[in-house]
């Protein structure tokens, strides 16, 4: 009975030698390649300016004027911002009436001006005081002209506003307008 298990064991012996090379076999590989997508975030630390009662041909400002409101980048990718504004409406009927927003940062009878300054900038704007005004057609907010570096993620860029009430007005209504500063991939 011994050479007979002996025969048994060797035979396995054997197949099991020229079988382990075929039960390694061979392998490939997966090599998965992606990028993550852009998440573009901006945030605002102050989304309301509440004015109260104004007067006619005046001019208001945040306070601190230039430093009143905080943008930060929250995303992951650098950015560049803009900003766009509206016609302020009447809040108890906004189809009723109206403040024009200028084109111009100016005012005049039922049309407001509306400029903004980022800090630290003293060169932008008609009057090279850094204030640029607001309008109705998309613009830049920061970088600005070709010199200009989009903000990186944690980035932050403070700025205030400046308000000039029309000349003459409707009074006793309550005015509201949306100011919209917008984040893209740089």
């Amino acid at each position: 009975m011994k050479p007979k298990i002996l025969g048994i064991l060797s035979a396995l012996i054997l197949v099991l030698c020229f079988s382990l090379p075929t039960l390694a076999g061979d392998s490939g590989t997966i090599t998965i390649t992606m990028t993550g997508a852009d998440e573009i975030s901006i945030t605002l630390d102050k989304t309301n300016w509440d004015l109260g009662n104004v007067a006619s041909n005046a001019v208001r400002e945040t306070i601190p004027p230039i430093e009143w409101c905080t943008l930060t980048v929250a995303g992951n990718c650098n950015v560049k911002t803009s900003i766009v504004g509206e016609d302020a409406k009447w809040v108890s009927n906004p189809t009723a009436y109206k403040w024009t927003l200028s084109n111009d940062g100016s005012s005049g009878q039922h049309i407001y001006g509306l400029w903004f300054r980022i800090s630290g900038d003293t060169t932008r704007g008609p009057n090279v005081d850094g204030y640029v005004p607001v309008t109705k057609t998309q613009s830049e907010f920061w970088p600005y002209g070709s010199t200009g570096s989009s903000l990186a993620p944690g980035d932050k860029r403070q700025f205030g506003l400046r308000l000039v009430t029309p000349t003459y007005f409707y009074s006793g209504r309550e005015m509201q307008a949306q100011v919209t500063i917008s984040a893209v991939a740089a």
